[in-house]
C-alpha cells in the first residue's frame, strides 16, 4: 500500500505537466523568461515537456495495476528525475546561480525521485 501512496502522486504530477505542456506550450516556460512563439518551439515543448511526462505517467499508472512492473518502472522514472536534478545542478554551477523556479522544480524532481526509487526498495507490494 505504501508503494501505491508513493507512486500515485508522482504519476499525477507527470500527467499534469504533460497535459499543461500539450495545451499551453507557449506559456509553460514563461516563468523562466523563455518566450516560445514558433511552431518548432511549440513542437519541442509538446514533445519533451508533454509527451515524455505523459508516457512516464502512463507507465507509473500501469505499474499500479501490474505489481510486477512497479519496481522497474519506479527505478527508471526515478533515475530520469535524478538526471534532471543533475542537469540543474551542473547548470547552477556553470551559470553561478539557480533561480527561484528552477530551484522549486529541482526540489520537486528530487522528491519525486526519492519517492519512486524509495518505493522500489520497499518490501511490500
Amino acid at each position: 500500500m505504501l508503494k501505491i501512496l508513493l507512486i500515485a502522486p508522482c504519476a499525477g504530477f507527470f500527467a499534469w505537466l504533460g497535459v499543461m505542456a500539450l495545451r499551453f506550450p507557449g506559456g509553460l516556460l514563461g516563468g523562466y523568461g523563455i518566450k516560445v512563439s514558433t511552431p518548432d518551439g511549440f513542437n519541442e515543448i509538446r514533445a519533451v515537456y508533454g509527451g515524455l511526462p505523459l508516457v512516464w505517467s502512463g507507465l507509473l499508472f500501469l505499474s499500479l495495476l501490474r505489481p510486477e512492473l512497479r519496481n522497474p518502472v519506479a527505478l527508471v522514472v526515478g533515475a530520469g528525475c535524478l538526471g534532471m536534478v543533475a542537469g540543474r545542478l551542473v547548470s547552477a554551477g556553470i551559470d553561478q546561480g539557480l533561480g527561484r523556479l528552477p530551484g522549486i522544480f529541482l526540489l520537486i524532481e528530487l522528491a519525486v525521485a526519492a519517492a519512486l526509487i524509495g518505493s522500489a526498495y520497499l518490501k511490500s507490494a
